[in-house]
């Protein structure tokens, strides 16, 4: 008689829990990219999964935005944290946030939509990575390198202007130096100019 791994049994099951989470999520960010319903009809129809699948990982549909934010936060974490870290003028730094973020939303148009629609629902996505931003820009205006003294207000405009620039990219080509056009822009609305030989290119 054959022995039974048991172990390798279960990492199988593991991975098939894994795989069948992360199929559930990427169809809960897919509607909420695309502006849909939430519901679990329509999650476990995208997913192409039974009803209840979907309870077996998640209590309810709650939850699920709660792991599609989850994602949604490490995938900005990825794209900024290894460089950003390494930049000591709060300035360089949010310049490099507005310019990498948009140039991934560039490339990666269903991730974009899946920001400017999250954006939309007060305390469900960005917490992390807005704090980030404040704190960066509360430093600059203590250096003196901004005119909007009010670090609340300064986010606001600076990612507004970031949505609304991700936006447009919805609706028309991007032209090849939009991202530098829009972080001077974002800059200059805060009282701040552009970095002399800052480079912002990915």
């Amino acid at each position: 008689m054959a022995k039974i791994d048991l172990a390798r049994r279960a990492k199988i099951g593991r991975d098939r829990r894994d795989r069948t989470r992360a199929q559930i999520v990427k169809a809960g960010a897919t509607l909420l990219a695309e502006g849909a319903a939430l519901t679990l009809d329509a999650v476990a129809e995208a997913a192409g999964l039974a009803k209840g699948t979907f309870y077996y990982h998640f209590g309810n549909v709650e939850e699920l935005i709660a792991a599609v934010n989850v994602q949604l936060e490490r995938s900005f974490d990825e794209v900024l944290t290894p460089p950003h870290a390494g930049l000591s003028n709060p300035v360089a730094r949010l310049s490099f946030a507005f310019a990498q973020s948009l140039e991934k939303a560039v490339s990666d148009p269903a991730w974009a939509r899946l920001v400017v629609q999250t954006s939309q629902k007060p305390n469900e996505f960005g917490r992390g990575f807005r704090k980030k931003l404040t704190a960066d820009i509360a430093e600059a205006i203590r250096q003196g390198h901004m005119a909007v003294l009010d670090p609340e207000l300064a986010t606001d405009i600076f990612v507004g202007i970031w949505l609304q620039v991700t936006r447009g990219t919805f609706e028309r080509a991007p032209t090849p130096d939009l991202t530098c056009k829009a972080l001077e822009a974002a800059l200059r609305a805060l009282g701040s100019a552009p970095l002399e030989g800052l480079s912002v290119s990915t």
